[in-house]
């Protein structure tokens, strides 16, 4: 995605506004609250989500009667050594982040494989692994990258070893049923 340069100005101008936010899994850096998806001024980035979020339901197999619905967008601004603790999303269907600003080293999005005795008798495996078969799979973002995952996926965000914020937009899609 592209085209959105202008959410980082709102970003910064709410955090400004609010300097605590809220505290979720943000260890250092900023959380808004959930609601940006009913802020107009989200409204053309809520439109691309769900799009988007049809067509991953789509490709999950997902029946037609249903469709997806935003229940939660928010802003995160990691600073540097800021990070996000590993945690799900309960009660939603898919999460997502879309990366505003990022640069390098500013942290990487691990998943965490949800069976906890999975690691016990897993045998040495060579640097490259297949993401079928990792305890932890790692995305390095870059700016503009929208990534889709289950939402009871765990998952963390690594700590920001760069000099710059980093400025996401996340969301959670839960299934409506189609009137």
């Amino acid at each position: 995605l592209s085209g959105y340069e202008d959410l980082i100005k709102i970003i910064k101008e709410m955090k400004e506004k609010d300097p605590e936010g809220i505290r979720k899994t943000n260890e250092g850096g900023w959380h808004s609250h959930t609601d940006l998806h009913l802020d107009e001024r989200f409204s053309l980035l809520k439109s691309e989500i769900i799009n988007l979020g049809q067509e991953a339901m789509d490709h999950l197999s997902v029946e037609d009667y249903m469709m997806p619905e935003l229940s939660g967008m928010w802003a995160v601004v990691n600073g540097p050594g800021s990070k996000n603790k590993l945690h799900t999303h309960p009660f939603n269907y898919l999460s997502g982040v879309f990366y505003l600003q990022v640069s390098p080293n500013s942290g990487t999005l691990t998943f965490h494989d949800p069976r906890p005795q999975a690691e016990v008798l897993s045998p040495p495996k060579n640097k490259n692994e297949s993401i079928h078969t990792s305890s932890r799979v790692a995305w390095t973002p870059k700016q503009n990258d929208l990534l889709f995952f289950p939402s009871w996926l765990n998952h963390e965000v690594e700590k920001n070893n760069s000099n710059e914020d980093r400025i996401v937009i996340s969301f959670n899609l839960e299934l409506k049923r189609r009137m």
